[in-house]
């Protein structure tokens, strides 16, 4: 099986959402860029380094927090930060410092002597970015971070990966929660069976380089099919919704509002409503997979 297949993107400064649904190839593209990984073809470099090459340099300059448990169950907060500190080559006294800085920062400073098999999901996952970030590199990887958080710990996770962008780090956020990354990422790559569907700055995409209208049109059902045959065979129909004598539709329409009066009005139909479509990320997953499709 190909996880990464004729993968190609570049990927720039600020928080990027790696998205896609499971088994994309999110998580290999992420080990791929720290070295644990090695493509059988290609080219692939951060900052201009060999990841399986520049060992030293992966471990001072990425912070890796794994989707899955990485937790010594056994060890307090402080000891496992620390830990993690002085492989990624700080001296004793720097890593014990930093990990009491960290841990205060993820909300951890009341619970940091607590043995962590006492945690709780959203308690480990605040670890799990603590111990990716006590070496203070400039670049993160964050595979899944708010995996098995309640509402507000998801909230909290995301705020605290925003304050972090705003320190000029760069973060890759692996996420198939859609909302979530629309709040915090500046960069978005789509990715399906390791395939690039599509990259961009968030708010470019969203904004998106065609018109998408969302209308409404009441009349006969014998009427209403066939406007809508014609509209599958005359543009891309993304969304469509019958309820009784009613069609919700959303497409691709780049000839205006008074076109489609005169197309409705063909097939004695009303147009209740027509507004251009406002993107959500959500859209736009679901409209590049249509494109695919």
């Amino acid at each position: 099986m190909v996880a990464l297949d004729s993968f190609s993107a570049s990927l720039p400064a600020g928080i990027i959402g790696l998205l896609g649904p499971n088994g994309a190839g999110k998580s290999t593209l992420i080990k791929v860029l720290i070295g644990l990984k090695r493509p059988e073809h290609g080219r692939v470099r951060v900052k201009e380094m060999i990841p399986w090459k520049h060992t030293l340099y992966l471990r001072d300059n990425i912070g890796y927090m794994p989707e899955h448990d990485c937790l010594i169950n056994e060890m307090n907060a402080v000891a496992f930060v620390s830990y993690f500190g002085k492989i990624s080559g700080m001296e004793k006294d720097d890593s014990t410092w930093r990990a009491h800085e960290v841990l205060d920062f993820v909300g951890l400073g009341e619970e940091r002597y607590r043995k962590i098999g006492s945690y709780s999901t959203g308690m480990k996952q605040r670890v799990k970015l603590a111990q990716a970030l006590v070496h203070d590199p400039p670049i993160l990887m964050l595979d899944e971070p708010t995996e098995g958080m309640d509402p507000d710990g998801k909230d909290d996770m995301l705020d605290l990966i925003s304050l972090i962008g705003d320190t000029g780090k760069s973060i890759i956020v692996s996420s198939h929660q859609l909302h979530e990354v629309e709040k915090t990422a500046d960069y978005i790559v789509i990715i399906d069976q390791g395939k690039v569907l599509k990259t961009g700055p968030l708010k470019q995409i969203l904004q998106g380089d065609e018109q998408t209208v969302r209308f409404k049109v009441i009349g006969d059902l014998e009427d209403i099919s066939s406007f809508q045959t014609h509209l599958k065979s005359y543009c891309k129909v993304y969304q469509y919704n019958l309820s009784g004598d009613e069609l919700n539709m959303l497409v691709k329409w780049d000839n205006g509002a008074k076109e489609l009066f005169k197309l409705a009005q063909r097939y004695d139909l009303q147009v209740r409503s027509y507004k251009p479509h406002i993107k959500s990320l959500e859209d736009v997953f679901f409209m590049t997979f249509m494109e695919g499709a």
